[in-house]
């Protein structure tokens, strides 16, 4: 290991092999840190926070953190994160609000510079917040997701996987997976082609997507009427059945 002669790290916190800790950062006593993950100058980790292996952690990131709720009592309650994660500048990820409950955030993510995540948020893998995008407590976060900077997300607010999120634009409520979705107010522009593509979606899954698209979002149906037409007129390959799902299990309602 090398930690840094001015950093602050607890005798009971765990750390793995080969991490490094920088410059007056602080580890508090409850926090464990897996193989290789890299923690940069004035860091602050704290609360009950497990970090995986191979993460880089850069200046002034703060994680595990109390929830920002004023019904939070100050009971225990947990951080967790995953592998290869990178995480800039002056992030904060703050663990959860209820009595053993998470904050969950997967591996291989990639949170911008000031990018913040709420108690109790649940993000997958792959996932990208860019600068100042910013979620509530209780938000999830499928596999790759793309949200953009400057993006205010609601508490309880579902994202769906390989979806993309244009910069500056307040999301009330879900956004539906494979979406590209923007304007003011935001609404969905249609399939994230060019985000498929780059995950090697085939040109069958793409066009049959679209389809879907075009029914649930570009017709005269309404929702209800729409999920029934796709479930009878598209092939239920496992892309359009998640597509449905995710708008049938949608409590908040979704961006249309």
């Amino acid at each position: 290991m090398e930690i840094d002669k001015t950093a602050i790290v607890s005798s009971e916190a765990k750390l793995g092999k080969n991490v490094k800790i920088g410059p007056f950062s602080t580890i508090d006593k409850n926090v464990t840190i897996g193989d290789g993950t890299k923690i940069g100058p004035n860091c602050h980790i704290t609360g009950w926070t497990e970090i995986g292996k191979n993460c880089d952690i850069l200046h002034g990131v703060v994680i595990g953190n109390p929830p920002q709720d004023v019904k939070f009592k100050g009971k225990r309650s947990f951080c967790v994160i995953g592998d290869g994660n990178m995480v800039r500048e002056y992030v904060t990820i703050h663990r959860g609000s209820d009595y053993e409950s998470k904050t969950v955030i997967g591996s291989s993510n990639f949170l911008m510079a000031y990018s913040h995540v709420g108690h109790n948020c649940n993000i997958g893998n792959g996932i990208i917040l860019a600068n100042a995008a910013n979620l509530s407590g209780y938000v999830e976060v499928e596999d790759f997701a793309f949200i953009s900077g400057l993006v205010p997300v609601h508490q309880f607010v579902r994202i769906g996987c390989y979806c993309m999120i244009g910069g500056g634009y307040r999301v009330p409520k879900d956004i539906v997976p494979y979406s590209l979705a923007g304007g003011y107010p935001i609404r969905i522009c249609g399939l994230n082609t060019v985000g498929l593509k780059r995950h090697k979606f085939k040109a069958e899954i793409r066009n049959i997507l679209k389809e879907a698209y075009k029914i649930i979002f570009f017709s005269n149906l309404n929702t209800h009427q729409a999920i029934a037409r796709a479930k009878t007129d598209l092939p239920q390959r496992e892309e359009v059945k998640h597509l449905i799902e995710f708008i049938e299990n949608s409590t908040r309602g979704i961006v249309k």
